[in-house]
């Protein structure tokens, strides 16, 4: 039922244009045969008059240079054109001549007297009667004519007895073309709508193709630039939406890992200034070993260098995920750069007799900011050297093949090997292997965390390994940043 509902919704301009275009052809119709039954006798009658008028004056100017004998035929041919009746009389009143009674005597031989009486059409109703003087050139008489128009009131009465059957060819003509013409011109529209409604309801998986030069076509052609308009407009909103849910995911992540440091940067500062407050206590109140400051103090002073390196960790670590952070771009001469951090770090190798292998060139260059390289490398080579046993190697590799966008750095630190489940995990702020979080043994765990994000602020990718020789610390750096 919703289904024949709708049909008949959807096809409602057919029946609308079909019924008004039948009424207008039937009014027309009508119009026509009230126009043919009320006006056709009098434009008839006008016509006939105006053409009985101008072959009488024809007649009598072309008689003026004619003998009456001689003029006979155009009287004769004017009476057989017109259908009138046509007599030519002397002053007396005495009928000369006429085309009717010549061709009654001709027929039936009667005399002229009785024929004169019963033919003269002189008094008849609705007819054209007209005497006129008519010159020859051997004498003048009088013309009379006379023509009925009864002929076309016949044919008005015809036209009402015909009324039925012009009524039923109107009625069939009529409302078969405005059938036909309806259907025509609806079917494009009622196309359209449902292509506009499936739009409406975001289906656009079929395209409204009216193939017309006209405005039908425009409109198709309209109706489809906006169905792909709209249709990538909702793409493009939905990859919005995708990506403003996936920000947010990844802003929950990243408040939920800010949340984890503050808990874990809170206990890696509550445990020392416990410490120190042990010994500071002890030292007050001259407890035991307590008594020996100078040791105390220089154990609080150690504590205090920890935590202020952990706090210029944090504070790095702060100002790489602000957004107004900017990059300070330039040239940065690699080679150079690795050969400094050597040097600097070679006090911490001598004294573990570690052996640190170089094997780059001098002309091996970057675009990036050389403050947070220089960092991040720092702290790879130093972990290299602080975790590794005594008497080992540390080589540090630059290679860039030809062609290639990017130089790759490499550290491998030999007699050592990390744990599959620690290398998982060792990026992570405050991981460290040695469980105990000793401070003799190890750092704040931050060192890796800092690499990390450096390295992601730099588009620079990376990898830590084990393998044959050791671990294996494998570093791509682009050679600009785009």
């Amino acid at each position: 039922m919703n289904k024949i509902l709708k049909t008949m919704k959807m096809k409602r301009i057919t029946y609308k244009l079909f019924l008004i275009t039948s009424l207008i052809l039937l009014a027309f119709a009508v119009l026509i045969y009230l126009t043919l039954y009320f006006f056709l006798p009098t434009f008839y009658e006008q016509y006939k008059t105006k053409q009985l008028q101008t072959g009488i004056e024809e007649i009598i100017d072309k008689s003026k240079d004619l003998s009456f004998q001689n003029a006979l035929p155009l009287f004769d041919e004017y009476a057989q054109k017109n259908n009138a009746m046509i007599y030519l009389q002397n002053d007396e009143g005495t009928i000369i001549y006429s085309p009717f009674l010549s061709f009654i005597r001709g027929n039936t031989q009667a005399s002229s007297n009785v024929k004169i009486e019963t033919a003269k059409p002189i008094g008849i109703s609705n007819s054209y009667d007209v005497t006129m003087p008519i010159q020859f050139q051997d004498g003048n008489l009088t013309l009379v004519v006379s023509a009925t128009f009864q002929p076309i009131n016949e044919a008005s009465q015809v036209l009402v007895l015909f009324l039925p059957y012009i009524s039923i060819i109107v009625v069939v003509i009529g409302v078969g073309s405005a059938y036909l013409y309806s259907r025509f011109i609806t079917r494009p529209l009622i196309y359209i709508n449902r292509g506009a409604q499936k739009m409406a309801n975001l289906d656009f998986s079929e395209k409204i193709e009216v193939r017309s030069n006209d405005e039908l076509g425009e409109l198709s052609n309209s109706l489809n630039d906006m169905s792909l308009n709209l249709q990538q407009t909702m793409l493009d909103l939905q990859k919005a939406n995708q990506q403003l849910k996936s920000d947010i995911e990844k802003e929950r992540e990243i408040e939920k890992k800010r949340r984890e440091f503050f808990s874990i940067v809170a206990h890696e500062l509550k445990t020392p200034l416990t410490i120190m407050r042990g010994y500071v206590e002890g030292m007050i109140y001259n407890i035991g070993p307590y008594q020996n400051r100078d040791q105390y103090l220089n154990k609080n002073h150690q504590i205090i260098e920890g935590m202020e390196q952990l706090v210029r960790e944090i504070l790095s670590l702060s100002k790489l995920e602000q957004h107004t952070f900017k990059l300070q771009l330039e040239e940065v001469n690699l080679s150079e750069l690795l050969d400094s951090i050597t040097t600097t770090l070679g006090f911490f190798a001598s004294q573990k007799d570690i052996q640190i292998i170089k094997q780059f060139g001098t002309h091996l260059s970057v675009y990036t900011d050389r403050a947070l390289l220089e960092k991040a490398c720092k702290n790879i080579i130093h972990n290299a050297i602080m975790y590794s046993p005594h008497d080992e190697k540390v080589y540090i590799k630059l290679t860039q093949e030809s062609k290639q966008n990017h130089i790759q750095f490499q550290v491998i630190n030999t007699g050592v090997n990390i744990k599959e489940e620690d290398i998982q995990h060792i990026f992570k702020p405050f991981y460290r292997i040695e469980k105990s979080r000793n401070r003799n043994t190890g750092g704040s765990g931050l060192g890796l965390y800092i690499v990390k994000q450096i390295f992601e602020t730099l588009y620079i990718t990376y990898s830590m390994n084990n393998s044959e020789q050791g671990i294996h610390f494998t570093v791509t750096i682009p050679l600009s940043i785009k």
